[in-house]
């Protein structure tokens, strides 16, 4: 325990290992962290949903990125289905995020849905909160990117972050679902595509939250997304988390 609280590469990969091989061993791996010397967790837990192909992991290394040139240190948990045929999953987060590989201060863990429903895996919100443990400033949670069906990362995060494309303005079904309502904030990625303008008045007629333009892959909005969030995360400094 002492190697994942002092922020250890090898030790914190074994604990999540752990945590995911053997779920119904969580509640007790923790209780070995609490102590009289126990602090709260000053960092954030950060959900990034929306449907496959609006560039959650593009957009993710971009955040990351910024969050690092302000000296945070940021852990990223990405989730992929798993194929109900073969019981494998293609796990290529860490491709599409290569360039932060070298980074110290980032830490990569790609992890299988195992049939779980909800677009996180069991195993995502103890190894969320075990980053936290370890020190990590921001934890960027991805998940499957099963739209209106992956609200399941809500129920656990600081902020979800909605994904949109301005495709995605052609077929608004998936609002039905409650997704809407749960986002904390929108971001229609790829706005430089016809249809962001359209897109984002949808949005601004059927919801409150903030809307914010990105195109990901030129690091473009990013830097106004992260001001968003750590305004947004430090109102929540009077009620720090205790794992």
């Amino acid at each position: 325990m002492r190697g994942v609280e002092k922020g250890r590469i090898r030790a914190l990969a074994q604990a999540i290992t752990l945590l995911e091989n053997r779920p119904s061993f969580q509640q007790q791996f923790f209780r070995q962290f609490k102590s009289k010397s126990q602090k709260p967790s000053r960092g954030r837990l950060i959900g990034v949903t929306g449907s496959a192909g609006s560039g959650k992991s593009t957009l993710i290394a971009a955040l990351a990125k910024v969050m690092r040139s302000a000296r945070k240190k940021v852990a990223i948990v990405a989730v992929d289905p798993t194929s109900p045929k073969t019981g494998g999953a293609f796990l290529g987060d860490r491709v599409r995020m290569q360039n932060l590989a070298e980074d110290p201060g980032v830490f990569i863990r790609s992890m299988a849905s195992r049939g779980a429903k909800g677009g996180v895996a069991r195993a995502t919100e103890a190894v969320s909160k075990l980053f936290l443990k370890a020190g990590y400033d921001y934890v960027l949670i991805e998940t499957v990117g099963a739209g209106q069906l992956d609200f399941d990362v809500t129920r656990f995060t600081d902020l979800t972050i909605l994904v949109l494309t301005p495709e995605s303005g052609d077929d608004m079904q998936f609002m039905k679902a409650g997704l809407r309502e749960m986002a904390d904030a929108f971001v229609i990625n790829k706005a430089d595509r016809p249809g962001a303008h359209r897109m984002a008045d949808t949005l601004v007629r059927s919801s409150d939250a903030p809307i914010f333009k990105t195109v990901a892959e030129q690091s473009k909005g990013i830097q106004l997304l992260y001001q968003f969030i750590q305004k947004r995360t430090s109102s929540l400094r009077g009620r720090l988390r205790l794992i």
